[in-house]
This record gives structure tokens, C-alpha cells and sequence, in this order.
């Protein structure tokens, strides 16, 4: 019983992954001559671009393997993506094992009913790690599956090799954090430690790629050990030391995790005891931020979304920084000058800052309107929404406090990009214009807010399954927008997906139909979570 319902909550997972996965690696394949060409020689000088350029975000993307081909220009282009992917969904769902099944109240009741705590935690592990190795598999033979269509052989033994390469990475991944859940108090702090590891992780895999002396830190990041496996690509290797390593590294941090979870009271972390007890607060505090539900939930959030502003800003700081020299090593081929010259239609260093920082920067808001819905959720579900709400409190303030925190926080995390971004530039050698830079980025503002309308509205009615629905869309909607000019689709469709609706308005200017637009999501999905809140029992949502 317990491994078919260990099974069952992994559903979701596993269809958005698979499927999704098979068709976006399908879909890049059938897009391959779309970038690449369909002569060899198109292919060649296609490849020796993506190696140029790669090499200046290597500390990002691990280096290409035979980019020219239709396996290693997916390793590259899809499969570097899907891990980091993966990667946050090894981690939630770790967390969830470790601590969502308590806060649901399914821990206790298998407990109840004679479940040893050992086994619960090997059988909901063994479960995830089916579905991951499905996931994987599903993600990597998409690219055997479309090689006859474009005119390339399939290279299925390197891609399942690559795939039980990637499922032994993402369960170590699985592992830290599975063990890394049990030692907080709260799920919530247990989240933010967790994917914070990995991502730290993946940041020291960075540093270790780009800095020779710092090429030992390497050692200690599954990531390091999984980008030796190039097996997808021909001619790339399949490291199987170092997949081994990674499978007893997963083994073994989950084999730690059972003996803490034997130690730690069901609700509690292992470090609660360890905390201080502080004299009990009679009285109301005096920071007028806890005056209303709009700013103290601002002020409830104030680390992480200090860590938020930071963190664009240092990555804003960072891109611009290698923005010239890669336009440079570009420019310095006269061939793919040319090509790069005629697809920018303007300024190289502009249209190459919109693609690699204003890129990013899209992607980093749309996580954090995940994230703000996975908050919002978490009120619902703990009960924190029916007490707010029996203050009282009117189900229209909620809703409102919800945009107008979203809307301030958002606010907040441009300004440290276009910090960041501002105070590299001058000394950057890019010859940019202050005025379009600054339109650039208040205009991703527009862009959070539409994320944030329909954040708001799925997490007025839907919480449970608004988080799954927010991050499904904003994935759809991001590879639309990558593959809808490969394809060369009609306007309508590209324009479908808000990442393509943003432009390059560093290097294009700023389209004002494309404002409005968002602006328009934004007000559509405010006045849908009005409505959509007053219609729902709170306690069964």
C-alpha cells in the first residue's frame, strides 16, 4: 500500500516531466537546421559560434561537446536547462517527503498504522527516484526519436547513458536535501535551505569551471560530476566512476537522513532544541511595517527578499561584465560577424546585453512570482488566510495586500538588477545608452506584474495546485518564446508567450503595445482573484 500511494504523489511530477520533456527535447531537435543549418559546412561555422560564446558563460552552462551535432546542440541547448530544472524539482520534492507529508498529516497516519520511519522514507525515495530515472530517460531519447527527421544519426546508447547519468546527479541532489529538510523547525525554512544548497552548489560548480585555481572546488558538486558525463553528444564520454560516485553519494545521504528523522519529533526539527528560548513579548511591536497585512508581509519576507535584490544585482553586475568579450569573440570570426551583425539589426553589444542579462533577469522574476505563490499557498494551507480573515478582515484586502506586497517586492528586485547593471557598465567598454538601458529595465517590471496577476488570481482559488499551475505556465510560456522564432511561427504565436512579448528593448526600444499588454494580464488577474476569492470556502480549497 504505502509504495503505491508513495507512487501516486508523485504524479504530477512525473507526466509534466516526461511528457514535457520528451516533447521539448523533440521540438529543439525538429528546430536543429532551423539554427544550425542543413549543410555541414552551416553546421560547422554554427558550432564553432556556440563554442566561442560558450566559453564566456561557461561559468553558467558547461562547455558544448560537438555543438555542430543534433545531440550535442541538445546537451547544450536543452539538457543543460532541464537538469537545473530537475534539479529544483529533486529538491522540492524532497522537501516534501521530508516535511510537506507531516504538515499534510499523511506522516502520522502511516506511522499510526505500524509504518516503521525507515521504511517510509526508503519507499517514498525509491518512488521519486523511478520517476527521475522515467524524467531523464524521457528527456534524452526525444533526440533519437526526431534524428531521422533532420537528417541525423541516433545516438540512443549515448543518451541513456546520459540519462542514468543525470537521475544519479539529481538524487544526490534529492539526498542533500532530503536530509537537509529535517533539521529546521519550519518547511518553509526547510525549502530556503535546501534549494539554497543546491543552488550554492551549482555556483561552486561555476567557480570551479571559469577560475583554474579554484578548479578542485569542483570535487565537491554533483554538478561537476554529472557534466563528465557528455555521452548525449557523439564522440562525448560516459564517466561511469564518476555516475557511481554520485549514486552512493544519493545512497548515503539518504541513509543519514534515517537515523535524524528516528531522532526528531514529528513537526520539529532535529535543531529546534537548540534554539533560545526569548522572553515571552506582551506587548503589540511598535514597527509600523506589522501595522497591515500589505507591509508586514513585506517585512516578514525582508532576508529573503534582501537576498533576492542582492543576488540580481551581483548576476546583473556579472553578465554585463562578460557581455564585450563575448560579443568580441563572436565579431572576431568574419563569418559569424556577419550572421550575428544581420540577426542583431543594430548595436551587437545592445542586442547581445538583451539576450544574455535582460534574459536572465526575465527567468529570475518568474521564479520569484513561483515562489511568492508558494507563500501564499503555504497561508492557506497552515491556516494563517482563516485567521487573517476572522480578524476580520475582508477577503477584498486580502487580495489586494497580496498585489500591492508583489508589486513593492517585484519593484525592489529590478531596482538591483538595473543597479547592478548600472554601476558595471561604465566600466564595462560596452558603448550603451543610459536612457534605453533604464526604459529596459522598468519595463521588467510590467513583466513581474503579469506573472504576479495570474499568480494571484490561481492562488485566490486553486492554492493547492497553484504552484505546479504558476511554474508549468511560466516554463510553457519561456520555451514558446525560444522556439517560436526557430519554427519562424506567425507573430500571434510568438506573441503568446510574455518572455517573446518583452522584446530586446535595450537594442530595439521599448514596444508600448507590449506594456500594455502585461500591464493588461496583470489587471485581468486582479480582478479575477477578486472575484474568484469571494466565491471559494477557504477551509476546503
Amino acid at each position: 500500500m504505502i509504495a503505491w500511494m508513495a507512487w501516486r504523489l508523485h504524479r504530477r511530477g512525473l507526466l509534466g516531466f516526461s511528457v514535457g520533456g520528451f516533447l521539448l527535447s523533440f521540438f529543439y531537435g525538429l528546430a536543429y537546421q532551423s539554427a544550425a543549418g542543413k549543410t555541414a559546412a552551416e553546421q560547422a561555422a554554427f558550432g564553432h559560434a556556440i563554442t566561442l560564446a560558450a566559453k564566456q558563460f561557461a561559468f553558467l552552462i558547461p562547455l558544448p561537446v560537438h555543438p555542430e551535432t543534433l545531440g550535442g546542440y541538445e546537451q547544450y541547448k536543452w539538457l543543460s536547462g532541464a537538469i537545473v530544472l530537475m534539479m529544483v524539482w529533486s529538491g522540492l520534492a524532497a522537501i516534501g517527503i521530508g516535511r510537506g507529508d507531516e504538515d499534510r498529516g499523511l506522516t502520522e497516519q502511516w506511522l499510526a498504522a505500524g509504518l516503521s520511519r525507515s521504511r517510509l522514507i526508503l519507499a517514498r525515495s525509491a518512488a521519486f527516484a523511478l520517476v527521475l530515472l522515467i524524467a531523464c530517460l524521457a528527456s534524452t531519447l526525444g533526440i533519437s526519436a526526431v534524428a531521422p527527421l533532420v537528417g541525423q544519426d541516433a545516438n540512443l546508447g549515448g543518451e541513456l547513458g546520459k540519462a542514468v547519468s543525470m537521475t544519479a546527479g539529481l538524487l544526490a541532489c534529492f539526498g542533500l536535501a532530503l536530509l537537509i529538510s529535517q533539521l529546521p523547525a519550519e518547511r518553509q525554512t526547510a525549502t530556503a535551505l535546501g534549494i539554497g544548497a543546491l543552488v550554492l552548489l551549482l555556483i561552486v560548480n561555476g567557480v570551479a569551471d571559469t577560475i583554474s585555481g579554484a578548479s578542485w572546488l569542483g570535487a565537491i558538486s554533483p554538478f561537476h560530476w554529472l557534466e563528465r558525463t557528455s555521452s548525449a553528444a557523439p564522440g562525448g564520454v560516459f564517466d561511469a566512476w564518476g555516475t557511481v560516485g554520485l549514486a552512493a553519494a544519493a545512497a548515503v545521504l539518504t541513509g543519514v537522513t534515517l537515523p535524524v528523522f528516528e531522532r526528531r519529533d514529528i513537526g520539529r526539527g532535529l535543531l529546534t532544541r537548540l534554539r533560545r528560548r526569548a522572553p515571552a513579548a506582551r506587548d503589540a511591536s511598535r514597527n509600523p511595517l506589522l501595522r497591515t497585512p500589505f507591509t508586514e508581509g513585506l517585512w516578514e519576507q525582508r532576508v529573503g527578499l534582501a537576498v533576492w535584490v542582492a543576488g540580481t544585482a551581483v548576476l546583473g553586475w556579472l553578465l554585463v561584465s562578460v557581455t564585450k568579450s563575448t560579443a568580441d569573440a563572436l565579431l572576431s570570426d568574419k563569418t559569424i560577424a556577419a550572421v550575428f551583425e544581420r540577426a542583431a539589426g543594430g548595436n551587437v553589444y545592445e542586442s547581445l546585453l538583451g539576450l544574455v542579462w535582460f534574459g536572465s533577469a526575465l527567468l529570475l522574476l518568474a521564479a520569484y512570482a513561483v515562489v511568492q505563490v508558494s507563500r501564499w499557498a503555504a497561508q492557506d494551507r497552515e491556516g494563517r488566510l482563516e485567521l487573517l480573515l476572522s480578524v476580520p478582515v475582508s477577503r477584498t484586502r486580502v487580495v489586494v495586500d497580496r498585489a500591492l506586497e508583489f508589486a513593492a517586492a517585484s519593484a525592489l528586485i529590478v531596482a538591483g538588477g538595473y543597479v547592478g547593471v548600472a554601476l558595471q557598465a561604465p566600466f564595462s567598454g560596452l558603448s550603451l545608452d543610459p536612457g534605453k538601458l533604464f526604459t529596459a529595465s522598468a519595463l521588467l517590471w510590467p513583466f513581474a506584474l503579469a506573472f504576479g496577476g495570474l499568480g494571484v488570481a490561481l492562488a485566490s482559488r486553486w492554492p493547492r495546485v497553484a504552484v505546479p499551475l504558476l511554474a508549468g505556465f511560466a516554463v510553457v510560456e519561456y520555451f514558446l518564446g525560444d522556439l517560436a522564432p526557430l519554427f519562424k511561427a506567425p507573430g500571434w504565436v510568438a506573441n503568446l508567450s510574455i518572455f517573446y512579448l518583452y522584446g530586446n528593448p535595450v537594442a530595439a526600444g521599448a514596444s508600448w503595445t507590449a506594456v500594455l499588454s502585461m500591464t493588461a494580464v496583470f489587471l485581468a488577474g486582479f480582478a479575477a482573484a477578486l472575484a474568484l476569492m469571494r466565491r471559494r470556502d477557504v477551509s476546503t480549497a
